[in-house]
C-alpha cells in the first residue's frame, strides 16, 4: 500500500469535497432563491435648452399633405412602371417586393391598368406573373376575376403562376382555381393532389 503525505491527502480530500459540493450547487443553482438586485434607475434627461434655432427645413402645410395623399398611389404606380421598364433586376425586385403589395392592398386597379398599358413582351409577361402570384395570395376572388378577363396564353400563364403560388399552402383551392380557369390538365396539379 502506498502512503500519501498529509499535504497530498488534504489536497485530495479538499478537491473531492469541492467537486461534490460545487457540482451539487451547480446542478441546483436554479432552485436557490438569489436575492435580486434592482437595476439602477436611468439617468434623468437634461433640462431643455433655452436656445432655440430656426429650422431651415420647410414643413408641409395641410394642403400640401392633402395633395401628397391624393397622388401617393399614382406615384407608386409610376415608380413601379419605371422599374418594370428599366429592365434592371434589382429595381424590379425592389418594386415587386415593396411597392406592388402596397398597391394591391390599397388600389389594385392601378396595377391592372399598368398591366393593360404594357405592350406584349417581357415587361408585360413579368408583370402578369408577379401580379398573379401576389394577388392570389391577398385576394383570390379578385385575382381570379382579373385572370378570367385575360385571353388565351396570358390567361393560362397567369393561372399557372397563381396555382403554383397557393398550391403548397391550399391544395384544394389551387385545384378549384385551376378548374375554374381552364388549366385542370396542368401537370403540376398531379403533385399537389391531397
Amino acid at each position: 500500500m502506498r502512503r500519501f503525505s498529509p499535504t497530498t491527502l488534504a489536497a485530495i480530500v479538499t478537491l473531492a469535497l469541492t467537486a461534490t459540493v460545487g457540482g451539487t450547487f451547480y446542478l441546483n443553482a436554479d432552485e436557490v432563491q438569489a436575492k435580486r438586485r434592482p437595476w439602477p434607475k436611468a439617468t434623468p434627461p437634461p433640462p431643455p435648452s433655452p436656445i432655440y434655432l430656426a429650422s431651415t427645413e420647410v414643413a408641409p402645410d395641410e394642403t400640401e399633405i392633402e395633395a401628397e395623399a391624393r397622388t401617393h398611389n399614382r406615384r407608386i404606380a409610376l415608380v413601379l412602371e419605371r422599374a418594370l421598364l428599366s429592365g434592371g433586376n434589382e429595381d424590379r425586385e425592389a418594386a415587386f417586393t415593396f411597392l406592388m403589395p402596397e398597391l394591391l392592398q390599397i388600389e389594385p386597379k392601378l396595377v391592372v391598368d399598368l398591366f393593360d398599358a404594357q405592350e406584349p413582351g417581357e415587361a408585360r409577361d413579368v408583370l402578369r406573373t408577379e401580379l398573379a402570384r401576389q394577388w392570389i395570395s391577398r385576394d383570390p376572388d379578385a385575382a381570379v376575376a382579373w385572370m378570367k378577363s385575360l385571353e388565351g396564353r396570358e390567361r393560362r400563364a397567369s393561372a399557372a403562376a397563381a396555382v403554383r403560388t397557393i398550391g403548397p399552402v391550399e391544395p384544394q383551392r389551387a385545384i378549384a382555381i385551376a378548374r375554374e380557369l381552364g388549366i385542370a390538365d396542368d401537370p403540376y396539379l398531379e403533385r399537389i393532389r391531397p
